[in-house]
């Protein structure tokens, strides 16, 4: 990246205790790059700097990017929040994995250093939408960089899910749901349900289902230029439609979950020299 970074909007939990000199230590470094920063109101009342203080909503306009304090639901959280407006998101480390992040927080100020040099790059990262139908009737849509994914409520009966991709009927699912992911959130909960690990850069969608009362059924991998419809029947059980593991949507009997790939991409600041399988050997612990 050429531009100079200007203006940086921190987003952090504010519930976190260790957050606060952490963050005023930044901004002190920040403005002594003359760099502006923003802040939401609560987090600017917090460290006592209301007038840092605005509301997400109108952040897009003033800043170059967003610095998030915290781990990948945070990052997830606040890509879907700019992702219309291009905004590039970077990572410091305060969750647990931090597929996403760039470096922890003893290194936070090192880290602005090489974000204010320019030395970093943008991963545009595949988002899915999710469109819902009720009798032909649009009720929900929404965008995820992880997942979408349709999942009954705990102590009910299992669901079925009519699964066709681009109008061809896959299969018929008996089960707890199905996991619709990207390649980014292919590290995440399709993983942990017996998912392939797919490379950022491969754009795919991957089909995942989630315990699933027949042995034969298995993940797909299908282009992210197909269109996949899934047609529910759950006339026993509450279901929900949940994006990234965040966002929801409660779902009915004979409702038409439309998955395709967002027009929305998720820009994710990485270091040049990061490489995907480095980081997923570091993670993952593998030898």
């Amino acid at each position: 990246m050429k531009k100079k970074l200007k203006s940086v909007a921190f987003i952090c939990h504010p519930a976190r205790s260790s957050l606060p000199p952490i963050l005023k230590g930044l901004i002190d470094w920040a403005e002594a790059s003359k760099i502006k920063v923003r802040l939401t109101p609560r987090m600017a009342q917090i460290i006592e700097r209301p007038e840092l203080g605005m509301p997400r909503q109108d952040m897009a306009g003033e800043i170059d990017m967003v610095v998030v304090l915290g781990g990948d639901g945070s990052i997830l959280e606040t890509t879907r929040a700019f992702a219309a407006d291009g905004i590039p998101v970077a990572g410091i480390n305060l969750g647990h994995l931090g597929f996403l992040t760039l470096d922890e927080p003893k290194n936070a100020i090192n880290t602005l250093e090489k974000l204010r040099d320019g030395k970093f790059r943008i991963e545009n990262r595949m988002m899915l939408q999710a469109v819902v139908r009720r009798n032909g009737e649009k009720m929900f849509r929404g965008i995820a960089m992880n997942d979408v994914v349709i999942q009954k409520g705990t102590m009910l009966r299992v669901i079925r899910i009519n699964v066709s991709i681009s109008g061809k009927m896959v299969n018929s699912y008996h089960g707890d749901g199905i996991i619709f992911s990207t390649p980014t959130g292919s590290t995440a909960y399709s993983l942990s349900a017996g998912g392939p690990i797919v490379p950022p850069w491969v754009n795919v969608i991957v089909l995942c289902p989630l315990n699933c009362h027949t042995l034969s059924a298995r993940p797909v991998i299908t282009s992210d230029q197909e269109i996949l419809s899934a047609r529910l029947s759950c006339v026993h059980s509450k279901v929900d439609l949940v994006l990234d593991g965040q966002e929801g949507f409660r779902l009915m009997d004979g409702d038409e979950i439309e998955v395709s790939r967002a027009n929305e991409l998720g820009r994710i600041v990485v270091f040049k020299s990061r490489n995907f399988f480095e980081v997923l050997r570091k993670k993952m612990n593998w030898g």
